[in-house]
């Protein structure tokens, strides 16, 4: 259920950046705007899991899953945030930086992808995934962190 409402909301923000060549600045800003506050309301679904899995006593793998979740969900905001900004920038700047965003943002699918796919007796280790996944959210925030302070947000 969480995957797909994941799912979902990816898939909303790549059909929305598909037609939004069609719309008006105005229209694309209101749509990316929309976008923002859907990722915010993932967020706190992702927050209210996290609180669900502290207090039914979850494994591990659960209470990290969940807690990565709520990681997951805040970059997504961030992201959907610098997509909003980057429709004021000019066409030389929004290329330069779409790039970036489009990787984040694939970082950020990736991470999604690697926590819903390790099962109780992997062939990997938990340790070793868990330092794995923890490395990525690290990176990606440092990225995030270094987008928001090269465009003073």
């Amino acid at each position: 259920m969480k995957k797909s409402i994941g799912l979902l909301a990816v898939s909303l923000l790549l059909s929305g950046a598909v037609f939004t060549s069609c719309k008006s600045n105005a229209e694309k800003v209101e749509d990316a705007q929309e976008d923002v506050v859907d990722a915010k309301e993932n967020e706190m679904d992702a927050q209210q899991d996290l609180n669900e899995a502290k207090y039914e006593n979850a494994s591990d793998y659960e209470q990290f899953k969940a807690a990565t979740k709520v990681v997951i969900a805040e970059n997504e905001t961030r992201i959907a945030e610098f997509k909003v900004k980057l429709k004021a920038e000019t066409a030389e700047n929004k290329a330069k930086w779409q790039a970036k965003v489009d990787d984040l943002e694939k970082r950020n699918d990736q991470l999604e992808d690697d926590i819903d796919d390790f099962k109780d007796g992997a062939k990997e280790d938990w340790n070793a995934f868990k330092n794995r996944i923890e490395k990525s959210k690290n990176d990606i925030n440092a990225d995030i962190e270094q987008y928001k302070k090269d465009h003073n947000y």
